[in-house]
């Protein structure tokens, strides 16, 4: 977009004028202003270059300024330099120009920061056991993840987004041995969601009768030999199980507006013998030592990467462990293996395409993943330890590889007092942790129901005319919005509180102001007698603040999309939408549009707005928030 574009254009003024000013190897850096009256871009580069000639800072920049000024007219964008006595350069927009190009650019439809082919990349995220419904927890997972792949297309690189099911760990087996062995019915009660019945009711029962009945863990460890046998009777009725638990899960993942490309069955990828190559080549490297002493006697360990303690990867009675089938998991996606797999469809109702799955036979051969050149693992801060053990392990099978290998970690979600309150929970403190084992938790469909229910409410105040499916629509949009923008504006690596009120504000800093925003624009768009129309000459016209700043930061989504790319964090598209929601509604409080008299003027103003709602409207798709034209 163009802002980028002016930015590269300052840069290269700049370093063409050290060039001329007989600085020719000095390193440029710009920066947004505090304020607009120091311009549109600054630079401290004369700041660096004076404490290393000794020269005054302001003697440098008007140095430096007055080479950069003859340079500047040769650029398209920037439209005039000023040297700042502290020492930086100031640098403006060449605005009619700037806002009659980035306009066209925008009404083309031409968004995407970049051209051309990207890299190569999959990401995984929501991996949430076949056991149970999706938590608000698991929630936050699958937003982060899925905004991800979002940012990461919208940057121009080929995307797999992937989900790995643990279909053959402890938790699948306790659902087993409540269907097998303590003959609770394996379908749930009418109206009951199949994850929903499995998570809270049998595996919440099972657990119950493991502290009532001990021995009964030994059917739990049966229920797992067989499966990672794969055969029989138990492990192809488990299939069967974790398949309608699966399928559960997904309506819930879709509802929230997640799409996957691949599932990973970790059952085949055990099956597939990825782990027995590589726990063959760590042998010879010395890697992992066989302990024939100690608490870890007969079994094989890892050195820990940063304190030397030993990590058992395979235990005395010849099982693994979860990180010894995380590695070879690892080794598949960026390529340090050969892939095992065939691909089968596993939907075709997804939506957003066709979903996949491994396949060890019969899979098909027009579709290939894994061997990446870049891996994001979206897995929760706890399991760091884990993850770096994986990426140091990958290092020793090829060197380099865990710069290929991400862990994008992110902390737990809380609920607020209020909100835990509203939902039947009694708690001490201002916000508790959620726990499956005090039962103190909440499934993404019911506080997704519960938002829902709020924002109908709303809907209905603001719209009482209208049909009851109009409002149902509007409120699910509503609903994903506050749940999906509240998981994403804060920092990945911060502990959320959420709180279903807050959530739902049409005001402040949240997604249904987003969606009301966005509404009020299009609104402008549908009421009006003119056309969005716009030149450089009629751009000239736009010459109020509140016009610059709109057409300023609608043109500044490539450089945070660059921004949430590179640290991994979606929370960089939220600011920004939120700041351009707030331009925007600056704008629309301050400057007349469609009662304007000048009529080239209010076509110009209608462009603007046309404008800044398609790029509002991109990162609300960004962060898979829903867009309505009317709330």
């Amino acid at each position: 977009m163009k802002f980028l574009e002016f930015q590269g254009e300052v840069e290269e003024v700049i370093a063409q004028a050290c060039k001329a000013a007989g600085y020719k190897d000095a390193a440029v850096e710009v920066s947004l202003p505090p304020n607009d009256s120091y311009g549109d871009l600054s630079s401290a580069v004369p700041i660096r270059l004076a404490k290393e000639s000794g020269k005054k800072p302001g003697d440098m920049a008007v140095a430096i300024a007055s080479k950069a000024m003859e340079l500047a007219k040769k650029s398209r964008y920037v439209g005039g330099v000023s040297p700042h006595r502290g020492g930086y350069l100031n640098f403006t927009l060449n605005r009619s120009r700037f806002i009659a190009d980035s306009i066209s650019e925008i009404s083309s439809g031409d968004l995407g920061a970049t051209k051309g082919k990207g890299k190569l990349v999959a990401v995984e995220h929501t991996n949430v056991n076949p056991n149970k419904a999706l938590h608000i927890g698991h929630a936050r997972n699958l937003v982060l993840g899925d905004s991800l792949v979002r940012v990461m297309r919208y940057l121009g690189h080929q995307v797999q987004a992937l989900n790995y099911v643990d279909d053959s760990g402890a938790q699948v087996a306790d659902i087993i041995v409540g269907f097998k062995f303590l003959g609770l019915p394996d379908e749930g009660p009418a109206g009951v969601k199949y994850d929903v019945y499995c998570g809270d009711s049998v595996y919440a029962k099972v657990n119950q009768e493991y502290v009532k009945n001990p021995a009964l863990k030994e059917k739990q460890s049966y229920v797992l030999k067989e499966i990672e046998k794969g055969s029989g009777e138990i492990a192809e009725y488990t299939r069967g199980i974790v398949r309608k638990i699966l399928e559960a899960q997904l309506a819930t993942c879709w509802r929230m507006g997640a799409a996957y490309d691949l599932l990973n069955w970790e059952s085949q990828l055990v099956h597939s013998k990825m782990w027995d190559g590589i726990f063959e080549s760590l042998k010879k490297m010395g890697y992992v030592r066989y302990q024939d002493s100690g608490e870890n006697k007969g079994c094989w360990v890892i050195p820990d990467p940063e304190s030397g303690e030993e990590k058992v990867v395979v235990r005395s009675d010849g099982t693994v462990v979860y990180v010894a089938k995380d590695i070879p998991y690892a080794a598949w996606k960026v390529g340090l293996i050969p892939d095992p797999f065939g691909y089968e469809v596993f939907s075709r109702d997804q939506p957003g395409g066709v979903l996949y799955s491994t396949a060890l036979a019969g899979g098909k051969s027009h579709v290939h993943f894994g061997g990446v050149e870049l891996a994001v693992s979206v897995i929760d801060t706890r399991q760091s330890y884990l993850q770096r053990i994986v990426a140091k392990v990958l290092d020793r099978l090829h060197e380099g590889s865990s710069r290929r290998y991400l862990h994008r970690s992110y902390e737990v979600v809380a609920l607020s007092k209020k909100t835990a309150t509203a939902l039947g929970f009694q708690i001490e403190g201002e916000f508790a942790h959620m726990s499956g084992r005090k039962g103190l938790y909440v499934n993404a469909d019911t506080m997704l129901d519960r938002l829902k229910e709020k924002a109908v409410e709303e809907t209905k105040k603001r719209n009482p005319s209208d049909p009851d499916h109009w409002v149902a629509d509007v409120a699910e949009a509503v609903a994903v919005a506050a749940l999906r923008y509240e998981l994403l504006k804060q920092d990945p690596d911060k502990m959320i509180v959420f709180d279903m009120e807050d959530a739902l504000q049409f005001q402040g800093d949240t997604g249904p102001y987003l969606l009301y925003t966005y509404a009020r624009a299009r609104r402008i768009l549908d009421k009006t007698e003119g056309k969005p129309r716009i030149d450089p000459e009629t751009a000239a016209k736009l010459t109020r603040p509140e016009e610059v700043r709109l057409a300023k930061k609608m043109s500044m989504l490539d450089m945070s999309a660059m921004t949430a790319g590179e640290f991994l964090s979606p929370k960089e598209i939220a600011r920004f939408s939120h700041e351009l929601a707030v331009s925007f509604n600056d704008f629309y409080e301050r400057v007349p549009v469609n009662k304007e008299a000048d009529a080239d003027l209010r076509d110009a103003r209608l462009s603007l707005v046309d404008a800044s709602s398609r790029v509002l409207a991109e990162s609300m798709r960004l962060m898979g928030v829903p867009v309505r034209d009317r709330i």
